[in-house]
């Protein structure tokens, strides 16, 4: 079992939310950023059961992609592999 494209938000709706989601004891989000005039798609995870707020910044892990629908498919093959390091 994966996180799937189909189970991702479209750039559509990144354009103005953050999403957020888990997967098997890992949560996520994903939201648009812009830095020096260009939007990224910053993708934070962490381990359950607590949200973000909650828990240690040591425990997060953040990476930036382009915003684009290469960089929506590299952050969903990031969030596999931080979710197969997580899981141990």
């Amino acid at each position: 079992m994966e996180i799937e494209k189909k189970d991702l938000m479209p750039l559509s709706f990144l354009k103005k939310e953050r999403y957020t989601a888990s997967f098997q004891g890992m949560r996520y989000f994903m939201e648009k950023k812009e830095e020096e005039g260009e939007n990224h798609l910053l993708v934070a995870c962490w381990p359950e059961p607590f949200a973000f707020a909650y828990t240690k910044e040591e425990e997060k892990s953040y990476k930036s992609f382009p915003f684009t629908e290469e960089g929506l498919e590299d952050a969903r093959t990031y969030l596999m592999e931080e979710w197969e390091r997580r899981k141990g």
